[in-house]
């Protein structure tokens, strides 16, 4: 089964919470949906808010739990509660913090890279981690410089570096693939699905996608099959309701059953922000692209 196959519904579910960005990662713990939320005064000024619904859509504010964080990718490892982040006041490392509660009482625990890692000035990451083993993946993207790529950051739950790969770059020309970032991998079955935001820095105002890999062996992107699941543009009148052009971030998707809820967080280019957290969910179909 293709998950993904039509977006049935777009929903606002965190809008006008922060004067410049809201950013979330979401995912289940026992039966509640938490979505961590870079909340950003201005680019370089974040914190990391937990939120929590039972429904999908209807989310309440817990609490601040990292002061300083930028797309916070959570998971559970034995008995702990883990956020992978961005340190964006600090050097633009990426830290691990823990803690036995999931909305509150997080400290770091490691410095796993710094962008030189990743041959940048800047980094961000995506918004789920990708557990196998005593191992977890994290893809990273190179903020700065141009165009915008994607790394592979292995690490150990407690904290050790493993290794960081160069995944895939940026495309560099005009389009849907120009600068790929915020990405993250699944598994589906017997198969596995990258998503990747993707703006157009190209030509301005920027425009929005998320584009997927799908991929019969993990990280196999030069023989995957390649799409553009949305043209944040293209459905403007669906989130903003009316024609814009619209920038898109942060896909961060959770798989429950028959359906399929894709977080994202879109900008009207034109009218200059902030950048508010949506939900799609797509009905599901029997193949894939």
């Amino acid at each position: 089964m293709f998950p993904l196959c039509e977006a049935v519904e777009i929903t606002p579910v965190l809008r006008g919470i922060a004067p410049y960005a809201a950013w979330g990662s979401a995912v289940k713990y026992g039966d509640w949906i938490y979505m961590y939320v870079s909340r950003c005064e201005g680019s370089r000024s974040c914190s990391v808010v937990a939120y929590r619904s039972r429904d999908y859509a209807s989310f309440s504010e817990v609490g601040v739990v990292l002061e300083d964080g930028l797309t916070a990718a959570p998971f559970f490892w034995g008995d702990r509660y883990y956020l992978v982040y961005v340190d964006r006041k600090r050097g633009n490392r990426v830290r691990l913090a823990s803690s036995r509660e999931p909305d509150s009482g997080f400290s770091d625990l490691a410095i796993l890279a710094t962008p030189s890692s990743f041959n940048a000035a800047e980094v961000d990451l995506g918004c789920n981690v990708y557990v196998r083993g005593n191992a977890v993946d994290v893809l990273v993207s190179n903020i700065l410089p141009y165009p915008r790529g994607l790394w592979v950051l292995r690490f150990t739950p407690g904290g050790g570096f493993i290794g960081a790969w160069r995944l895939v770059a940026g495309a560099g020309t005009p389009g849907p693939w120009h600068s790929l970032h915020n990405a993250s991998a699944y598994r589906v079955g017997d198969y596995y699905l990258l998503l990747s935001a993707s703006n157009d820095y190209s030509e301005k105002p920027h425009r929005g996608y998320i584009v997927g890999f799908v991929m019969d062996r993990l990280y196999d992107v030069e023989g995957a099959g390649k799409f553009v699941l949305l043209d944040a543009s293209a459905e403007s009148h669906r989130f903003v309701g009316r024609r814009a052009v619209l920038g898109a971030d942060t896909p961060s998707l959770l798989m429950d059953g028959g359906g399929a809820y894709l977080y994202l967080s879109v900008v009207d280019r034109e009218a200059g922000g902030p950048w508010d957290i949506y939900l799609i969910k797509y009905r599901q179909c029997a193949y894939a692209y």
